[in-house]
């Protein structure tokens, strides 16, 4: 094993709700939804359909992802 590696610090980068960068951003829930429905890195949280109802799927979207999506939407053109 590398030594260089494991003296390495494991950074965590802590995951919000979409309701949550809504509520900051001050833009509704389903254009936060929209922006991140698809990339990589957002964690899709689900659990099993009952009854034949449509699955719901959660989202849970990293900071650093976060704030690099909204410097994008929001910069001046």
């Amino acid at each position: 094993m590398n030594r260089n590696l494991a003296s390495q610090p494991i950074v965590i980068d802590p995951h919000f709700s979409p309701k949550f960068y809504a509520e900051l951003w001050g833009i509704s829930l389903s254009t936060v939804e929209r922006w991140f429905q698809d990339m990589d890195g957002v964690l899709r949280l689900s659990e099993p359909s009952k009854n034949g109802r449509r699955t719901r799927i959660e989202l849970r979207i990293p900071f650093s992802l976060a704030m690099k999506v909204y410097r994008e939407h929001t910069r001046q053109r």
